[in-house]
Formats: C-alpha cells, sequence, structure tokens
C-alpha cells in the first residue's frame, strides 16, 4: 500500500564555510613567536630564585647590580637593590639567590659582608681593594624551612659551619688578654681558635666559644685541661729558673692551651655530637691547671668546718692545706665569731675544701671520705695554723697528727659541714716576730747609708775623671812592652844553654885528665881540684835553672 500524501523525495547540498578573505597563515608565525616569548618569560621568572632581604647596620661598600653574593668563591647570588630600613638606623639588601641554593636558606643561614680587614688577630679580604666588597653566605648540610629575612653579621665568622672539628665553651674568673681570633695550641702547634667571648647570664663568669679543627679534636677528652697563654711563665725551683711563651703571638694576641695527662687519655675523647658545646674551666697558668688533676676542687662534699680562737690575721680565702707538706686542699672561705660574752675572745670559721684524690681517695663517696676522715681523726689528726710567709704575715692551714690528742672527734652535727678538731698553735708570736723584724727594718739608718753609699759613688767618680788615670793605659802598655822584650832576651838567653852546660862538662873531663897526671901533694893539683868543683857545681845549677825555664818561663818574671 503506497501513501498518497509523501511527495517526491528533495535532496539539500551545505557549503563549507571558508575562513575570511583577511586572515593569513601568515599570521601564525609571529603568534607563534609572542607565546614562545612570553613562555621564556614565565619560565625565566619563575627559575629567578628566591628574594631575600638582609638587615646590615652599614653597607660596607655594596651596590645594587654589582656585588655579588659567594660561596666557596663561587657566585650563588646577587644585589638587587640597597635602602635604608624604616628606622633610618641600618640598611636592607635585597638579594635574588640562585635557584640551586634554595633549599638551604633557614634560620642557619648567615651573611656578612666581605672586606679588606686588618687588626691585631688578622689580616683578610686584602683581594677587595681590587675587586670591590661581596657578601660571603654560609649554611650547614641540612636543607630546612626557608626563610626570606636575615640579619647580617658584624664581624665575618671565624670558622664555617661545614669545617670539621668541634666546638667547645671554657668559663673563666676574667677575660684576661684573650680576644676572638686568639689561638688555641697543643702542644705549642696551633689546632684551632676563639670564636667568640661573652659574660655568662649571671655575669659572674667569662665564657668563650672556642672551635678545635679536625683531626685535633680526637684529642679533647672529658678531663681534659685548658689554661691561657697570655704571656711568658716563669718559676723558680730546686731545679733552678724556667721560662716558657706558647708563641710569639701568644704574647700579642693572647691565647689558649690544653693538655691531656696520661691517666685521662684512656678515656673516650669528645667527639660525638651530644658532647657538642661542653663546658671546660679555663685555669689561669699551665701550673694552675696541671695542680687542678685531682678531682673535688669545688665538691662541697668534701668540705669540713674548722674553728680557730684568737687572732687569723693573714688566713684568706685559696690558702692552701698541707698534709705532711703536700697541698691536699684550700681554704674556701673565712668568717669572723663574736664572742659570746663581752670581753670573751672572738674566733673565725674557715671552710675547708679538701680533695680527696691527693690522699689517694679518688671517686670516693661522701660517706666513705667522712668515714676516712674520722679514722684519721681518731688517730691524732689535727688541723693546725701555721705560718707561710714570714715577710707578709700569711698563714696557712697544716694536718697535723697527735696521737695524745686523740680523744676528740669530728662534730658532725654543725651546719653547714661537719667540723673538724683543732690544735692551738702560736701564731701571735709568729706576727709579733714578724712585726718585731719589720720594726728593726725600718730602724735601720738607710738615709746615712744612702749618704755614704752617694759619696762613695762620687768618689770612684773623681778617680776615674783624674789626669793620672787618663794615662794609665799608657803606662800599662810600656810596661808589657818591657816585661815582653825581657821575656824575649829570657829566650834567647836560654837557647845557649845546653852549649853551656855541654862546655862545663867538657872543661871538667879534661881537668880531670890534667889532675891523673899531676902529683897529688903538689900544690896545682889542689887549686884544679877545687876548679873542677866548682865547675860542677855551675853545671848544676845552670841545668836546674834550665828544666825551671823550661817547665815554668814565667819564673823569670815572678821569682817562682
Amino acid at each position: 500500500m503506497t501513501n498518497a500524501n509523501m511527495g517526491p523525495a528533495s535532496s539539500e547540498v551545505q557549503r563549507t564555510k571558508r575562513l575570511p578573505a583577511r586572515l593569513s597563515l601568515a599570521w601564525l608565525l609571529p603568534l607563534a613567536a609572542i607565546l614562545f616569548a612570553g613562555w621564556v618569560l614565565w619560565d625565566s621568572y619563575n627559575d629567578r630564585g628566591p628574594l631575600v632581604e638582609i638587615s646590615f647596620d652599614k653597607a660596607g661598600g655594596v651596590t645594587a647590580g654589582e656585588t655579588r653574593v659567594r660561596r666557596n668563591d663561587v657566585d650563588v647570588g646577587k644585589v638587587e637593590s640597597v635602602r635604608l630600613a624604616d628606622d633610618l638606623n641600618s640598611v636592607v639588601v635585597s638579594v635574588r639567590m640562585d635557584p640551586q641554593v634554595a633549599p638551604y636558606l633557614d634560620q642557619d643561614t648567615r651573611f656578612w659582608i666581605v672586606n679588606a680587614r686588618i687588626n691585631t688577630t688578622e689580616i683578610s679580604g686584602l683581594g677587595t681593594l681590587l675587586s670591590g666588597s661581596f657578601i660571603e653566605v654560609d649554611w650547614d648540610d641540612v636543607p630546612g624551612d626557608r626563610r626570606s629575612e636575615y640579619v647580617g653579621l658584624q664581624e665575618p665568622p671565624l670558622t664555617t659551619r661545614g669545617t670539621p672539628g668541634l666546638r667547645l665553651t671554657l668559663s673563666a674568673d676574667e677575660a684576661g688578654y684573650i680576644y676572638v681570633g686568639s689561638p688555641v695550641f697543643l702542644r705549642q702547634i696551633e689546632v684551632g681558635r676563639v670564636e667568640r667571648r661573652r659574660l655568662s647570664a649571671d655575669a659572674t663568669k667569662v665564657l668563650f666559644d672556642i672551635f678545635i679543627e679536625a683531626p685535633h679534636h680526637k684529642n679533647v677528652y672529658p678531663g681534659t685541661r685548658f689554661y691561657g697563654v697570655s704571656g711568658v711563665e716563669g718559676s723558680i725551683g730546686a731545679d733552678g729558673a724556667s721560662v716558657r711563651v706558647e708563641s710569639i703571638a701568644a704574647l700579642f694576641t693572647g691565647g689558649i692551651a690544653f693538655e691531656n695527662p696520661l691517666e685521662i687519655t684512656k678515656s673516650s675523647p669528645v667527639i660525638s655530637s651530644s658532647n657538642s658545646n661542653r663546658s671546660y674551666k679555663l685555669f689561669g697558668s699551665r701550673t694552675e691547671a696541671r695542680g687542678s688533676l685531682f678531682d673535688g676542687e669545688d665538691d662541697e662534699r668534701y668540705r669540713f668546718l674548722a674553728e680557730f680562737p684568737g687572732s687569723v690575721k693573714g688566713l684568706r680565702a685559696d690558702t692552701p692545706i698541707e698534709y705532711n707538706g703536700m697541698r691536699v686542699g684550700r681554704v674556701a672561705s673565712v668568717s669572723a665569731n663574736l664572742p659570746n660574752n663581752i670581753g670573751g675572745e672572738g674566733s673565725a670559721t674557715a671552710v675547708l675544701q679538701f680533695q680527696p684524690a691527693r690522699l689517694g681517695l679518688a671517686d670516693v663517696s661522701q660517706k666513705l671520705w667522712h668515714e676516712a676522715v674520722a679514722e684519721l681523726v681518731g688517730g691524732g689528726l689535727r688541723v693546725q695554723l701555721a705560718s707561710g710567709n714570714l715577710l707578709t704575715g700569711s698563714l696557712r692551714v697544716r694536718m697535723v697528727t697527735q696521737p695524745q690528742l686523740s680523744a676528740d672527734a669530728i662534730d658532725f652535727s654543725s651546719k653547714p659541714y661537719p667540723t673538724l678538731p683543732v690544735m692551738p698553735a702560736n701564731v701571735e708570736a709568729v706576727t709579733a716576730d714578724v712585726e718585731t723584724l719589720v720594726k728593726n727594718l725600718s730602724e735601720l739608718p738607710l738615709g746615712s747609708l744612702v749618704t755614704a753609699a752617694t759619696g762613695l759613688l762620687e768618689d770612684t767618680r773623681k778617680l776615674i775623671a783624674s789626669p793620672e788615670m787618663s794615662t794609665l793605659p799608657r803606662d800599662l802598655s810600656t810596661s808589657m812592652s818591657s816585661l815582653a822584650a825581657s821575656a824575649a832576651h829570657v829566650e834567647s838567653a836560654t837557647a845557649d844553654l845546653p852549649a853551656l852546660i855541654t862546655l862545663l862538662t867538657r872543661v871538667s873531663g879534661n881537668a880531670n885528665e890534667v889532675l891523673e897526671g899531676v902529683s897529688p901533694d903538689s900544690e896545682i893539683y889542689f887549686e884544679l881540684s877545687a876548679a873542677v868543683r866548682e865547675l860542677g857545681v855551675a853545671a848544676r845549677s845552670i841545668a836546674a835553672f834550665a828544666e825551671l825555664l823550661e817547665e815554668n818561663p814565667n819564673a823569670i818574671l815572678t821569682g817562682r
């Protein structure tokens, strides 16, 4: 069945739209160039590196667009601008850093300006006189959180963070002549330097931050002793006088030295990171450092009290405590005690700081220390004041043993430390003797002695200036010339003595032959015999004289 309503089929043709005649393919090349340039600019902007701002007190020769930032003599950044800070008292330097170093710009990064520096401890940066100043940067090897603002160092660090070694802190009572940059010595070889000095938080100590370079940092032990070498150390003992100078540089800039006694080298050296910034005491001299090798010099567990009646003039802190002539401690402090009643005699209490190691009790506990001292006191050990120096009147504390005084014991109930029994000493008599000696010295006729010495010097000066003294050298020269001429004549005369002796001997022999032909009863026999004897005596005398001159040529002048 055919659908009657359907008409004939129709077809429709659609034309493709063409580009406008004004848009040509030639415009694609400039458009691509613009897009490529934009991409290059964006990539360059994205990879140009971070911008950091550094605050300095002074610009120090830094110039925008010229000054470089360096690390190990390699450029890692460039200064873009230099301006005053908001407070108008400092400058802010904007630096564009290299993207490669961006991960290391953290809180441990340091910046400082490098220029020519000449002072007592260093001469550096002379190359900047020609090339200009630059900014040095230093960081550690561990990346951290990025920062964009820094405060530049006023002084360049003496040691960069990448230098292997060990940093320590030393404490001393006074700074002395030790400055930043002063050398650190080990056996008179420079192995480090002082990086910083400052006061402690309570201002009671001076702290020195030092750096010891590798591999010398392996020679630092927990018991190492550090001491100052800021001058010449001299001593006079039984072996004579000795003078020690660590180095010529230490005389001008000061210095620190350390040494390790044999007994402490058996421990492990201080080289682990957990022991970094370990604190040590800085002693004033090498002698003091060696004398402190025994533990307990400031340990309150080893302290006792001693109450001395009467005057203790000359007893002060750091007075030595001696036992059998050896130092075993020191007096930590001395305080006066008022009398219990009016008109009574006062006393003084001394705090005695012992060093048990000097008594053969190293690393001993407080209980064992008290037991050991109590046993000694039970055997008659007592504390006694003794004269230390007759001229200065200083005192010292002695530990003496008197078995007949064994009844006393240590008072462990006293506070803050136990009290040792004391034995009286005639210190006042010694003090009186010293005062008498000083008085006698003051009564010497020093004025007349000085006057007499002055007169003697004046007479000597007049004698030397007299005309007779001016001719004395010439007279002595003439006398010596005469003596030399006489000695020459004597020498020439002695040269003929052997021939003379031979001649006398020959004459004596001829005389003997003549005597054999003469009658013994004749007068000529007797005369010839006498002549022969005299010739013999003369020959012997001349021979003895020749022997004397041979042994002692000066006999002709001295007579013996």
